[in-house]
Formats: C-alpha cells, structure tokens, sequence
C-alpha cells in the first residue's frame, strides 16, 4: 500500500511550459508539461531497430530533432527541453556515454546538436532520475526525503534521493543499480544484475526456459515469431505459471541488490517503476527477497511499494529537471 504523503510544494519557476522526452526501447515518448508537473500534451513515436546499429545515430538524432521542433511549433511557449536516456549520462559535460539499445547515439555530441538545432536551454538526465523526479513532484513520493526509484525495463537503474534531494555523484552515474555483480545461480558466478533483469533479457532468458517447457502461451508467440517483455507481463496477468516464474525470478535478483542498498541507505521508501503492469508481480518478489537478505530492523523501517505514475514518468521527469537547471544557469 502506498504511504499517505502531503502534497509536495513545487518550486517557483520562471518558465512557462517545459517539454520532456524519454528514449525508451521501442519508442520516443515526448510530453508538455507545466511548471507544476502537469502533463499537457503526451505521445509515443515508434523508432526502428535500425538505429540500434553503432552507424545510425545521426538518423536517430535526426528524428529526434524533428519530433521536438514539431512540438516546439505546436507548443510555442515552451522555454526548457529535458531529455531523458536509459544509459549513463555525464552530467558535467551531457554526453552519454552508455546506451545500449541506441550505441549509434555515444559518437555524437547529442547535446551540443539539439541546443543549436532548437536554440533553447537542453538538459541530459538518465531516465530512473527523470522518473524518480516526477515521483517526487506528482507521485508516490510527494514528501519523503530518503527514497530510491527503481526503474525496470530498456536498462535497470535506480534514481537515489537523500535528504529531498536527488543525487548524481561526482559524474552523475550514482543508482547505476544494474551495473552492480549478482550470483544468479549461487554457483559462484558473477554476472551484471542488468544482464539479467533488464526487457531484453528477461526475454531472453524466458526464451531458454522455453526449450524445457512447452506449455506456457509463450511458446505459441514464440513459434509465430517471437515475444516481447509486455508479452510475458500479459501471460503473467493472464495466469501463465512460466510467465509468472519468470518475473518471480527477476524480482528476486533484484532483491539481492535492493537489500543491500537499503542496510547502506536506511531508506523509506523503495518504489518499483517500469512497465506499470509488472510492477505488481515484481514488487512482491523483491520485497520478499530483500526481506530474507537485509537487517530485519532496517528492511522494516523501508517499505517496497509500486511508483505511481506509469509511462509518462519519465517525460515529466526531465521536463522538470530542464526547467530546474536552466532556472539555476540564470
């Protein structure tokens, strides 16, 4: 259950409308959104696997410049353009420098190419901080101080608040939650939590687990050409029992690292984003894990619940937090 939280009071801006993107696995998310963190306009703009290739970054680049005018042209008083990434981003210099889903992206200086194309103030956030902003504005965490958001999907990361403000250590990867090593099988051997935990690889690990059991509605999706992350999530709602397994599963490996964050962090809250209609699947999973590794005294101070706001998290985040650094740039 959600914690019962004040309204969280928004800081005076001098912007107007502030417009937010979020980049993630399959498409381009862009919203307006009002000083406040109101979202005004939203939509989803397909991209193409063909970016996905270490050559295509300017083609990617390209349509994210035209999407973003085409906004700015029906939006005109927006003052502020935040973008948010599912990798690393270098905060003090706004270069990305970890996508995996879109490498094409890391040879260019992305920043410095929409702040000429657009003329106006850009800001680079990673996508779990964006979230986990939003969250604090208009979502579950409206006036808690110690909290962290967890973000599963096109990569695992983790936006870290601390004293009601969000932290991005010395270069701005702080919650790189899905770079952290796990012993999946207990055997010994280490492997990075994202490689196990992130869409694509829970995909990919349901795949091998389909090998030894042909009985889930999976395999029928498997044999038609395959299957998504939302397509596990769905058999998973539908009553799948492997469907089901598999999010057990990558919650627990999630709840390894979860409880280890909360003994060093003494947190309140923990709260579970990504795909909204796994979050009830995963959020059990975790907490249970976390339970059964975390100082019982600790783990019970924090509670592990589900984010509020669904996909629009992220849009909203970095608008936000555009609005915010170009308010301190002044």
């Amino acid at each position: 259950m959600s914690p019962q939280n004040p309204p969280r009071e928004v800081p005076a801006t001098q912007h107007g409308m502030l417009l937010g993107v979020d980049l993630g696995s399959n498409h381009i998310r862009i919203g307006v959104v009002d000083p406040t963190g109101q979202l005004l306009n939203f939509r989803r703009e397909p991209f193409t696997s063909e970016y996905e290739n270490a050559g295509q970054g300017s083609a990617l680049a390209s349509q994210l410049i035209a999407l973003i005018q085409q906004s700015l042209q029906e939006h005109p008083g927006v003052s502020a353009i935040g973008l948010a990434f599912p990798g690393l981003i270098q905060q003090p210099s706004q270069r990305i420098v970890k996508l995996s889903h879109a490498v094409g992206l890391l040879s260019l200086d992305l920043h410095a190419e929409l702040q000429r194309a657009l003329n106006l103030p850009v800001h680079f956030d990673n996508n779990a901080n964006a979230a986990a902003f939003a969250e604090m504005q208009a979502g579950v965490a409206r006036g808690l101080r110690d909290w962290l958001y967890l973000h599963i999907g096109a990569n695992v990361g983790a936006g870290l608040v601390l004293g009601g403000q969000l932290q991005r250590g010395k270069s701005g990867w702080a919650g790189a939650l899905g770079e952290m090593a796990i012993d999946p099988e207990r055997n010994g051997e280490y492997v990075q939590l994202e490689s196990m935990v992130s869409a694509e690889n829970i995909v990919r690990r349901t795949r091998r687990r389909l090998q030894r059991d042909s009985t889930s509605s999976l395999s029928r999706l498997g044999a038609m050409g395959g299957f998504t992350y939302d397509d596990i999530i769905t058999a998973a709602d539908t009553g799948d029992d492997l469907a089901k397994l598999m999010l057990q599963r990558t919650g627990r490996f999630i709840g390894t690292v979860i409880a280890e964050v909360i003994n060093l962090l003494n947190l309140s809250l923990v709260a579970i984003g990504g795909a909204p209609a796994g979050r009830r699947f995963l959020v059990q999973a975790i907490a249970e894990e976390a339970s059964q590794r975390a100082s019982s005294i600790i783990f019970d101070d924090c509670q592990i619940v589900a984010a509020e706001l669904g996909a629009e998290a992220g849009v909203i985040g970095a608008a936000l937090l555009a609005g915010q650094t170009s308010d301190q740039a002044r």
